[in-house]
């Protein structure tokens, strides 16, 4: 078989950069946001008959979210859900951040940014993760390389909307 003679132009995605916000407030830089979607399917058979019909579920989808661990711990505090570091006079010394299974679900946002344009980095699109709601932490104790935190959770919906005139 012949080579194709014309190809589409190959765009590898290089250096993007990911920013979470819990509504207008800005979280922090990820290191690796990893949702995932499914819709759980069942295939069920019918006496006499050699074909399964497939049954469709709606759709579950979760999240995976790994921060850089900081001398301050606020952006893990907000990401938990729960405790909350005071406005001013830093934290008291009596806070304790930890998975809570009561915390009420929040809206995440992950805003991409491409960092390899040569001048400036410019907005890709949004994640949103709707009701987010933290389900395991991890939390490595480790002297030799950057530290991070990995915080799972279940989201209602996930989506992304690409930023308006992006790719144009």
């Amino acid at each position: 078989m012949a080579s194709p003679t014309t190809l589409p132009t190959l765009q590898v995605q290089e250096g993007q950069l990911y920013v979470l916000r819990r509504g207008t407030s800005v979280i922090g830089q990820a290191v690796r946001v990893q949702p995932q979607s499914n819709v759980p399917t069942r295939k069920i058979p019918r006496l006499g008959d050699t074909n399964k019909a497939t049954s469709y579920a709606p759709a579950e989808h979760s999240v995976s979210i790994e921060i850089y661990a900081e001398r301050d711990p606020a952006q893990m505090a907000q990401l938990l859900g729960g405790t909350t570091k005071p406005v001013s006079g830093g934290w008291v010394g009596t806070e304790e951040l930890r998975l809570n299974p009561t915390v009420t679900a929040f809206d995440l946002s992950v805003d991409v940014y491409e960092t390899a344009t040569g001048t400036s980095d410019e907005l890709a699109g949004t994640w949103t993760l709707a009701d987010f709601k933290p389900s395991s932490l991890s939390v490595p104790v480790q002297a030799d390389n950057v530290v991070t935190h990995t915080i799972n959770g279940e989201i209602s919906d996930l989506y992304y909307s690409p930023e308006a005139g992006y790719g144009a």
